[in-house]
């Protein structure tokens, strides 16, 4: 089974150092430990970041055949500012390196032999990755949009036209909320504000996460609920990543929709009680924090 990821790659600069991120990437690394054939399409720079990089995405066995090399931009450094609870806020530069992905033949038919594509929001605020992502989406079979809204890296008219043409959409509560009123919601409760988004865009999947409170499914005209796990959090950098790559693994798989969000909850939680997006856990560690003896 194959997975493309398309979009960031990057450093999350903490005040103790730096480590590998970028919410596309992030799901990669995921989807693979998990023992999906996936992929990255990005670029990075032609510096010592970008060598560090390259070498970091290879050691957790991404394919980086896609991965290019930007020689007028740097490799992009993320400033990571973390609160009392372990909450994180960033800094994003522009522009870098991902801003400037370009599409080949390669990228092209690796996406259409691909059983999903996931890609983001925050990819498409510059004009070259945005028409690099367009020509993509043309080739996917299963596409999934997760959006991760970054001030000022949006445009709200935007994402209503990507969500169209998404399959499948992740979202988190305060997204889903911001969201729903620019579109016109009148509605309060977040049942009411996915039903909405879905008429709205016609999604097939959408999943709302709520933090420490788990996360909202909906799909094939039901909704699932899962309360989510209870864990000392050390940061929440990558933790919605890693949902929807458990999310995605599951139901690539055709699990049960329920089986899915609580599979997707438990490796959420697992990654926020870790420094970083991308700590290594194993699906037995998964099922072992699922189901303790």
């Amino acid at each position: 089974m194959k997975v493309t990821s398309f979009g960031e790659v990057l450093w999350d600069d903490f005040p103790n150092g730096k480590v590998l991120g970028g919410a596309p990437l992030n799901v990669a690394v995921r989807l693979q430990s998990l023992g999906i054939d996936a992929a990255i399409i990005s670029r990075r720079g032609d510096d010592a970041d970008g060598e560090e990089l390259l070498r970091q995405i290879q050691s957790k066995n991404v394919n980086t055949d896609y991965l290019q090399v930007c020689h007028e931009c740097a490799t992009s450094l993320v400033k990571v500012h973390l609160d009392k609870s372990g909450s994180a806020s960033y800094e994003i530069v522009y522009p870098c390196a991902w801003d400037r992905i370009a599409v080949d033949d390669a990228a092209i038919k690796r996406v259409a032999e691909s059983d999903a594509f996931v890609f983001g929001s925050l990819a498409t605020r510059d004009e070259v990755s945005r028409k690099s992502l367009a020509v993509l989406l043309k080739e996917a079979k299963f596409k999934i949009f997760d959006v991760n809204l970054r001030k000022p890296h949006y445009d709200i008219a935007r994402l209503l036209e990507t969500m169209k043409q998404s399959d499948m959409v992740k979202l988190n509560d305060d997204e889903l909320y911001e969201l729903a009123a620019a579109y016109g919601s009148p509605y309060r409760s977040i049942e009411q504000n996915i039903s909405y988004l879905v008429e709205l865009t016609g999604v097939k999947i959408l999943c709302v996460t709520l933090g420490s409170h788990g996360a909202v499914l909906y799909k094939d005209g039901e909704l699932y609920r899962h309360c989510g796990f209870r864990v000392k959090v050390v940061d929440t950098v990558g933790s919605g990543d890693s949902f929807l790559g458990g999310l995605t693994f599951k139901l690539l798989n055709n699990a049960p929709p329920q089986e899915a969000i609580a599979f997707a909850c438990a490796l959420g939680a697992l990654v926020a009680s870790r420094h970083g997006a991308t700590a290594d856990i194993s699906l037995e560690e998964i099922e072992a924090f699922m189901y303790p003896a």
